[in-house]
């Protein structure tokens, strides 16, 4: 006969979780050894966390209990989760979020440009800028002035520049300062010359006389000797 009245001992258990993946969906899958499929709840919280609880008996008044919330990837669908418990294992499938690529148009086709022909461009002219003969004559009587008034103002002489008599007589003045410096510096040379010849004349004069001296020195002691032998 069971006893009713004794309170549960409850064991705590964690179950060893891993995440796998596939080309679509991001997959939870826990180890519930001794577990069975409606012994096990799971939930997703508010906060995107996946919440698996779960009890079961082991005897007596003994009993073996988890609790555990793993929070759930962002890329994944929440609404779309689905659960299948097979072989004492719980699989918890993620679908991932589809992301639609946007679709792009292709690129318009770049229509060449069109090139006018001579003969267009004549007859775009005479259509859009077409004048009156009146005002073309005008047109052209008033050009022709101009060139007149621009031929006249050209053959008169410029203002402000020097005239050909001013040029010869800059030319004169530079022609008698060139002459007063050539024969400044001439005589300058020339008397450096006239310098130069007296010293050596001077310095020629000397040796000569020194060497006159000697001589005449050299002579009386050969005189002296002589003498003194006799």
């Amino acid at each position: 006969m069971a006893n009713f009245g004794t309170e549960r001992v409850y064991q705590e258990f964690e179950p060893a979780t891993r995440w796998t993946s596939e080309p679509d969906a991001e997959i939870l899958v826990a180890d519930l050894p001794g577990f069975k499929k409606e012994q096990v709840k799971v939930a997703v919280t508010s906060t995107r966390k996946l919440r698996l609880t779960g009890e079961r008996p082991t005897g007596g008044n003994k009993w073996i209990r988890f609790h555990q919330e793993i929070p759930v990837p962002l890329t994944v669908d929440i609404d779309s989760v689905s659960a299948m418990f097979k072989d004492y294992k719980l699989y918890i499938r993620h679908p991932r979020i589809k992301t639609e690529t946007p679709q792009t148009k292709p690129p318009a086709p770049v229509k060449p440009p069109v090139v006018a022909k001579p003969h267009d461009q004549h007859e775009a002219k005479q259509s859009h800028g077409s004048k009156p003969n009146d005002q073309l004559k005008h047109d052209a009587e008033q050009k022709a002035g101009e060139v007149k008034s621009g031929k006249e103002g050209l053959t008169g002489e410029p203002k402000g520049t020097l005239s050909s008599k001013d040029h010869e007589e800059k030319d004169k003045v530079g022609a008698k300062w060139f002459e007063k410096y050539k024969e400044a510096t001439g005589n300058v040379v020339k008397e450096a010359k006239s310098k130069r010849q007296l010293l050596c004349n001077l310095t020629a004069s000397i040796v000569l006389v020194l060497l006159i001296l000697l001589y005449a020195r050299n002579a009386v002691r050969s005189s002296l000797v002589w003498n003194s032998e006799e």
